[in-house]
């Protein structure tokens, strides 16, 4: 097997990495500006990709947009071993051309093991082939490798989120479409047909945060927005969903550090 290696390029990272004892506090839910490919060699866990939920085993892949959140929550009783490549397709034509086959409209494309080619992993392996070369043909190499990476994966079935979607992920997608709406948690369980307690649970597992927390953020983000673009502090408010200004006031100082009417001002001097 591949010795664990790494490979920094201007627009690109790759590597491989192993770990026989593999600590869950070592998983950070995180996101950046670049795609990122995960293919796990050996392990076993969950991919969370923006609260979509997926059976992480070996052979398995994720494709990632860039700025979706995602994670994995790994079983530390199995070794865990992963090929990961980030890379922004901006600088490398033939890459950004590759990408305009991928459907990433949920945030990310999973990829059972029983779905990819039996090649793929010999594809990645080419790693120790980079390693070999001389460091001025590096660059090249990677990129040809990411480029028979991504062919490969353009061809192969993808398990969406609508087909293996958990309730918290569900949920997500409602409460975006209803923002500006009454969002009781009495209203939300009896859409999805479960009791309160389970609905709180089930989204805080999958999503890392309260019902109220994320609406909470959510609506003074999209106040924020609205204001910025000349909408008045109590307009704003009342568009969001929070029919109590002082509550909507408290929220936007803690979730922005300023108050509504800083923000209202800032907007209107945009439009001066």
């Amino acid at each position: 097997m591949l010795k664990p290696c790494g490979f920094h390029f201007p627009s690109m990272t790759l590597g491989y990495a192993s770990d026989p004892t593999p600590s869950p506090e070592n998983f950070h839910r995180h996101l950046h500006d670049t795609y990122e490919i995960l293919y796990v060699v050996g392990g076993r866990g969950r991919y969370i990709i923006e609260g979509n939920t997926y059976a992480m085993r070996s052979g398995t892949l994720i494709l990632v947009s860039p700025y979706t959140y995602h994670s994995v929550e790994i079983d530390p009783g199995v070794p865990y071993a992963r090929f990961i490549i980030n890379f922004s397709p901006s600088a490398m034509p033939e890459i950004a051309k590759i990408m305009e086959d991928f459907d990433l409209c949920e945030g990310g494309l999973f990829y059972t093991a029983a779905s990819l080619s039996p090649s793929l992993s010999s594809v990645f392996e080419k790693l120790e082939v980079l390693a070999a070369l001389p460091k001025s043909h590096h660059a090249t190499y990677a990129q040809l490798i990411l480029s028979e990476i991504l062919i490969l994966l353009s061809t192969a079935d993808t398990t969406k989120a609508e087909e293996n979607e958990a309730l918290g992920a569900r949920v997500i997608k409602y409460l975006n479409t209803h923002i500006e709406k009454d969002m009781s948690l009495d209203k939300i369980a009896g859409h999805f047909f479960v009791s309160k307690y389970y609905l709180c649970r089930a989204f805080k597992r999958h999503n890392g945060i309260s019902i109220h927390g994320y609406l909470t953020q959510k609506r003074v983000m999209y106040a924020k927005q609205l204001m910025e673009s000349g909408e008045t502090a109590s307009g704003a408010a009342y568009r969001v969903g929070f029919g109590d200004y002082s509550a909507f006031y408290r929220a936007c100082l803690k979730v922005t550090g300023h108050s509504p009417l800083t923000i209202q001002k800032k907007g209107d001097c945009a439009d001066e």
